[in-house]
């Protein structure tokens, strides 16, 4: 069999019957579809049925309890068959005619994995936009290649989404790589990052394929997450583990996730308790500042390069010399007010 197509189901009944036509209206042969009940609350779990039962030959159907998203993508990978896995969010859909065109790549170059590049859609205003691979178009990568393209794979955000990526099943197998399953979020950059530096033929083309719904209900978008910021700092000491086992040790690799870390991750974290837990805000502020994550960040990235009169790079100052009143102070009446 070609193609797995591994699609995690938990509360899409508003989505999913876009998502499975989607993909059976492709004309590439020789594929099968693993719809992944996680246990799912509403119809969703009828609905897989459904499908099974119209289209024997191309569906099959896991039905488990919830386990969260790592969980529902790994019982998909237990149960493939394809030579290449494509992991579709039900949520979103492919958009044209264009899988056969881009297994047809990973084919022609034997690629362990094959990034493409991504549509958007804005659910609550209909935008719709492309998002491009950073990535040098139909070159092919080896892994001495890829050691030098994931110094820089943070600030350009390379590892964010799996569903932008054809896998050969036998390399993930080879490899052990599978999602960590107690990462109930942000579970796509450690398992990128295990894959991309274990790679040693890794290829990009320039071919939108899925259409990324973005939801204001989904999970990432949510007004508060509790300890979010302990999800983000697992998911950051899970890429830096995947790197130092699998690559050459480069500073570079440790400037670039530490300035990503506190130019992007940092703010993200504040923000989603100042603005919504106020009370807890300070507490979280010095759990996130003594944190590994931000220790290591601080170390390894001089916040000089990009200082300024602003009181976002004063908060940081503070933050980085462990001065957590008053960078707790700009925080709750300045900048999150």
């Amino acid at each position: 069999m070609k193609l797995s197509y591994i699609v995690p189901v938990y509360k899409v009944e508003k989505y999913l019957s876009q998502c499975v036509e989607s993909i059976l209206s492709q004309t590439m042969d020789d594929y099968e579809i693993i719809l992944v009940d996680d246990g799912s609350p509403d119809v969703c779990p009828a609905m897989c049925d459904r499908f099974a039962e119209s289209y024997p030959d191309r569906i099959r159907v896991v039905h488990k309890t919830n386990g969260g998203l790592a969980s529902a993508r790994n019982a998909g990978l237990r149960v493939a068959k394809g030579d290449y896995i494509f992991f579709v969010d039900s949520d979103d859909y492919l958009e044209g005619d264009k899988v056969k065109e881009i297994y047809a790549k990973a084919v022609e170059f034997d690629a362990d994995i094959l990034q493409t590049s991504y549509f958007t859609f804005t659910e609550n205003t209909g935008e719709r936009g492309v998002v491009r691979t950073s990535f040098e178009t139909e070159k092919l990568l080896t892994h001495e290649d890829m050691e030098k393209e994931l110094c820089y794979i943070s600030s350009k955000m390379r590892i964010i989404f799996v569903w932008r990526n054809l896998y050969k099943r036998a390399f993930l197998e080879k490899n052990g790589i599978v999602f960590e399953e107690k990462l109930l979020m942000v579970e796509d950059g450690p398992f990128n990052m295990q894959a991309y530096s274990t790679a040693e033929r890794f290829v990009a083309v320039d071919l939108p394929v899925l259409c990324y719904r973005i939801r204001d209900d989904s999970l990432q978008r949510q007004k508060y997450v509790p300890d979010y910021d302990k999800w983000i700092s697992w998911n950051w000491s899970l890429k830096v583990k995947y790197y130092s086992e699998n690559c050459t040790q480069s500073h570079i690799f440790y400037e670039d996730l530490g300035e990503y870390t506190i130019r992007s991750l940092f703010p993200m974290l504040l923000g989603n308790v100042y603005r919504n837990k106020p009370e807890e805000s300070y507490s979280v502020l010095k759990r996130i500042g003594n944190s590994e994550m931000m220790r290591k960040s601080f170390a390894d990235c001089d916040i000089n390069k990009f200082r300024s009169k602003s009181l976002d790079w004063l908060m940081l100052w503070f933050t980085k010399n462990k001065l957590y009143l008053p960078a707790h102070l700009i925080c709750k009446l300045i900048l999150y007010k």
